[in-house]
């Protein structure tokens, strides 16, 4: 036996350890008490977007996607098969959404641009919204591109 066996366990240590857990309670109590976390259902006021672009996709036999403005029929662009997979993968995710919950493709999508520049892609039918910023600049411009695009082709 070595003599760490016949030694107490230091009291400091124990005052420490039994003071941090209650500092963390005092802690937790008083921001409890003060409401430092709102309640999950408060009203949270949302920004108004400075652009909404109504989207609709439509696959073609070939394996091509035409991109289409909702409002007018337009065609904003053609992706060629095997181009533009960060555009394919968020339409297949919000498709196959929409397969799972029985919905159909009446809706369009809606691509809105925000006045702090945030872009979101959202399924108004899902409530499904994507901030296109969490996935970098280079795939933000690939769905940035259609809110310039002329709406003639």
């Amino acid at each position: 036996m070595s003599a760490i066996d016949h030694e107490p366990f230091p009291k400091g240590a124990l005052y420490a350890a039994g003071s941090l857990i209650a500092l963390s309670l005092i802690a937790a109590a008083v921001g409890r008490y003060q409401n430092l976390n709102p309640p999950v259902n408060a009203v949270v006021s949302t920004p108004v977007p400075n652009q909404v672009l109504k989207m609709r996709f439509r696959d073609e036999p070939d394996g091509s996607v035409i991109v289409l403005n909702a409002d007018n029929g337009a065609t904003l662009d053609v992706i060629a098969p095997g181009e533009d997979a960060f555009v394919r993968a968020v339409m297949r995710g919000f498709v196959r959404d929409r397969k799972l919950r029985k919905i159909g493709a009446e809706v369009p999508f809606n691509l809105s641009l925000y006045p702090n520049k945030r872009l979101t892609m959202s399924d108004p039918t899902t409530g499904k919204e994507i901030d296109l910023r969490a996935f970098g600049p280079t795939n933000e411009g690939a769905f940035a591109r259609f809110l310039t695009v002329p709406e003639a082709r």
